[in-house]
């Protein structure tokens, strides 16, 4: 399993930027970073409570009434924090992190390494079962080591902006943090699935290329009946570095 080096402290800046101006109002200032250590529960709640009701395949399949998945879900999430890998962003106040306003559960990877796959944890709850089983049958569509030729990979879960901040790009800064984390730590590429069409467009727009798509409709194959969701298809994205 992969390890943060001791030689790379947590708690760098990624990048900085200014929010829209709204109204003659100038945005506010925010900042990427790794996450602070200190907010991984409040991270883990913000999952429970929104991510769960708001993204795509959660929603379609009922996450939030499963009470066993979302308990699932919560220690799969907490085992990517744990690598110390994920960002998120701040807003800024003279150079300084003040509130959290967004994050990316990012975990490092390599090619004979399992240990932080969600499969690893067994799921107990049904809907858990089928969004790993989904999750799982759209990543055998390409083998991303072969791809990228590498045997360590910068991957990703669940994006999270909150509401009143929504509209600023920081969703796209979060995806373009990945350039500079790469390259930090020495990581040839980065690969995600992406279940949403909104997200599929802003990776697109970071200039992630389309590795595989899958069609949703070929998980009633599975037992497993996706066809009211609102993107037709996952793709699985990803950039190399060079």
């Amino acid at each position: 399993m992969y390890t943060r080096p001791e030689n790379i402290p947590v708690g760098i800046v990624w990048s900085r930027f200014q929010g829209k101006d709204k109204d003659g109002v100038p945005g506010l200032m925010y900042q990427i970073r790794d996450m602070n250590e200190g907010d991984k529960e409040t991270c883990l709640d913000l999952l429970c409570e929104s991510f769960i009701r708001e993204e795509p395949l959660n929603r379609l399949l009922g996450l939030a009434n499963d009470h066993e998945s979302t308990n699932n879900a919560r220690e799969y999430w907490s085992k990517y924090i744990d690598q110390k890998m994920s960002i998120a962003c701040y807003t800024e106040v003279d150079g300084k992190p003040k509130h959290l306003v967004g994050f990316n559960l990012l975990v490092v990877v390599c090619k004979n390494d399992k240990d932080l796959l969600p499969l690893v944890l067994k799921p107990q709850g049904e809907t858990s079962k089928k969004i790993i089983r989904t999750l799982a049958v759209i990543e055998t569509l390409v083998n991303v080591y072969e791809y990228f030729s590498t045997d360590t990979l910068l991957t990703s879960c669940a994006l999270v902006v909150l509401p009143a901040h929504r509209g600023n790009n920081i969703g796209a800064k979060l995806l373009e943090a990945r350039e500079k984390i790469c390259e930090t730590f020495g990581i040839k590429a980065t690969c995600s699935t992406f279940t949403a069409t909104s997200s599929q467009i802003a990776a697109a727009r970071a200039g992630f290329e389309v590795l595989a798509t899958m069609e949703y409709s070929i998980m009633l194959n599975y037992g497993i009946d996706l066809r009211n969701y609102e993107s037709p298809c996952a793709k699985v994205m990803g950039k190399k570095y060079e």
